[in-house]
């Protein structure tokens, strides 16, 4: 196991019990490297993927285990809604009294939450989309590079996309459309904070298999109307010829956030198997 690399930075992850778990895997790898973790997550009774919210039991099991992968210390940040990302990050640096690491992991997914016909969506859902999968992560990343820059020393971004921004596909159009817009913020933030020594990079996984906590019913739902199952579309589909792990994409991001990335900026990594 690499020995932790970084120690004595602190790291907001936000999104940390959202399905694929992509979240909870980043806060985990971040925290084994040696980190302080803030583990930020919308809570509340309506948990599901179409609301971007996770159960509350959810929510502190994995703080627990975050808790308990490192050296650092945790602070759990439960919200009640999307918004207020600037009390969020006033709350780690009252806690730590600095930032280093953001990375933006939230979003929405589901019927209710963009996925269908785009002719057949309707404004809340679509709305729901854009809320959960671009102004939050909009959102977030500014409030984090405002404390970066006011800080002024340097630290890393990391948001989350999706291989549906590079790769249009019936059903998923809005969200492809978000996730393609936070890539653009993405390139954009990059070239306005590089100034100040922040880089600001994304992710795009494509197939993240189900768990028992954490189930991915639009890759599901998505690789039975394509291929009639999953394993039929990923054997056609994925070059590698199988799905991924959440931890195989949040390897990529506690690289960007590494400084074996400090030469990497502005850019989305396909974490995709090889496909296109």
């Amino acid at each position: 196991m690499r020995a932790p690399h970084l120690v004595g930075k602190v790291a907001l992850v936000s999104g940390v019990a959202r399905s694929p778990g992509i979240g909870r895997a980043a806060a985990l790898r971040l925290a084994r490297a040696g980190a302080h973790v803030a583990c930020a997550e919308i809570v509340g009774s309506g948990a599901g993927a179409d609301t971007g919210s996770a159960d509350p039991a959810l929510f502190d099991q994995i703080v627990a285990e975050v808790d308990d992968a490192g050296p650092g210390d945790v602070l759990a940040l439960p919200m009640s809604q999307l918004g207020g990302w600037d009390d969020v990050v006033g709350s780690v640096l009252t806690r730590f009294a600095r930032l280093d690491i953001c990375c933006a992991l939230n979003g929405v997914t589901g019927p209710q939450a963009g996925n269908g016909p785009l002719v057949e969506l309707t404004a809340e859902s679509w709305q729901r989309c854009v809320d959960g999968n671009l102004t939050a992560s909009f959102a977030l990343m500014a409030a984090a590079a405002r404390a970066l820059v006011d800080r002024g020393s340097p630290g890393a971004i990391v948001a989350l996309s999706s291989h549906a921004a590079q790769s249009p596909a019936a059903g998923v159009g809005a969200v492809g459309a978000t996730r393609a817009a936070v890539q653009h913020l993405v390139a954009v933030l990059a070239q306005e904070l590089a100034p100040h020594g922040i880089r600001c990079n994304a992710v795009s996984p494509l197939a993240v298999l189900p768990e028992e906590r954490f189930a991915n019913p639009g890759l599901i739902a998505f690789a039975e109307r394509a291929a009639g199952s999953l394993p039929a579309w990923l054997a056609e589909g994925v070059p590698l010829g199988r799905g991924q792990t959440a931890d195989e994409t949040a390897a990529v991001i506690e690289f960007l956030c590494s400084d074996d990335a400090s030469y990497v900026t502005g850019v989305t990594v396909p974490v995709a198997g090889g496909a296109r």
